[in-house]
């Protein structure tokens, strides 16, 4: 998927694909569209092909049309960039290859253990990583704990993920009152406790509900976005005494108002389940708010921006009162999150930092190079 459709994995999509423009010729994305029919669009001088899709279950695509696009482009010296897992391109490239420098974004491993998954993952990955030139995971905790990856160590750079600081920054002006207006009773010392993103299988959305339910009344929940798991986690706060009463739900927020949100919170919490989570951009973002964060230990990027007792709390995953003892220590010792620590953790991940690393891992798998004066126009 890709912009204008919202998630973590289309925004470094995007990212990657416009950090291209100075040094190739032209910068390509081949995506899969919503429908079945092909469109093709520019998109800020990025040539956007959207492929039709034949079958559709979210977060997979297929098109009987990807392998022609695909092949169309093989040429030594082009530069492609997957984002993994995807399904269809590692599924190419069981059988096949193509012709270029070729590089894996390597987002998460596939956490699915029922038979399709592990037979993907026997046959279909490995094959998949052997043809990646190089391939780019966005923590060193992912290398270690990643059942795939220990043996292309020779090919793996570390590159995190990013947040855009100078548009995430803690914004007094905020979203507290609005998000406040729609409870259903009077709150005295209202503690809000935000999640933004998808409402997905391995996002925990359930345990975030469970430790709601544990917490003191005035405690409220924010959540923001939707997906799959949306009318589960909403018949879920309606099967609780009181709880809809102190539960927000909003669709997706337009980004350029997303600092508000996160600067409206008290905890912003990620509790995701699984290695399907491999980092929670999220998560900085809040951080560069200022916001203290807590996120579960899955051996990913999940415990590697978030620092334990510093930038927040990390909490093993599916355990509601883990979590919810968490959000108490947050909001019962507010002077022990320093704001200014936070986001200074969160600068570690600029998007500046984001592009040199890109641009740099392009030029020397290239031997393209922009001139100095070309890299201060950047």
């Amino acid at each position: 998927m890709f912009y204008p459709e919202i998630g973590g994995v289309e925004v470094v999509a995007k990212k990657i694909a416009e950090i291209g423009l100075p040094l190739f010729d032209r910068s390509i994305v081949l995506t899969f569209n919503r429908e079945n029919k092909i469109v093709e669009e520019n998109i800020g001088g990025l040539e956007v092909i959207r492929i039709n899709s034949i079958l559709r279950k979210d977060p997979i695509r297929l098109s009987n049309n990807f392998s022609k696009y695909l092949k169309k482009f093989s040429d030594e010296n082009n530069t492609f960039v997957f984002h993994f897992p995807s399904a269809q391109p590692e599924l190419f490239f069981r059988f096949r290859n193509i012709k270029g420098h070729k590089i894996c974004f390597y987002h998460s491993d596939i956490a699915s253990n029922s038979l399709i998954g592990k037979i993907y993952k026997k046959f279909v990955v490995g094959k998949f990583l052997s043809k990646m030139n190089k391939i780019i995971v966005t923590s060193p905790n992912i290398i270690e704990t990643s059942l795939f990856l220990k043996q292309y160590r020779n090919k793996i750079i570390v590159i995190p993920s990013f947040v855009d600081t100078e548009h995430f920054y803690f914004r007094h002006e905020n979203k507290r009152e609005y998000l406040l207006s729609f409870l259903k009773m009077n709150i005295s010392d209202p503690k809000i406790i935000m999640y933004i993103g998808r409402f997905g299988r391995y996002k925990g959305l359930n345990y975030f509900v469970k430790s709601l339910s544990l917490l003191p009344s005035n405690y409220i929940g924010v959540l923001i976005g939707n997906g799959p798991k949306e009318e589960e986690i909403k018949s879920m706060v309606s099967s609780k005494n009181g709880l809809q009463k102190r539960v927000v739900f909003l669709d997706h927020v337009p980004y350029d108002d997303l600092p508000k949100y996160y600067s409206a919170a008290d905890v912003f919490v990620l509790p995701s389940t699984d290695r399907g989570e491999a980092f929670g951009l999220v998560a900085i973002e809040a951080m560069a708010c200022g916001i203290p964060v807590i996120t579960t230990e899955l051996g990913t990027g999940t415990s590697y921006h978030n620092i334990d007792n510093i930038t927040g709390r990390v909490v093993p995953p599916k355990d509601d009162k883990a979590l919810t003892n968490a959000i108490l220590d947050i909001t019962e010792s507010p002077t022990k999150f320093d704001k200014t620590v936070i986001r200074k953790r969160a600068e570690e991940f600029s998007l500046k930092t984001f592009e040199r690393r890109i641009l740099n891992l392009f030029q020397d798998l290239t031997n393209k190079r922009l001139s100095n004066e070309e890299l201060k126009n950047l």
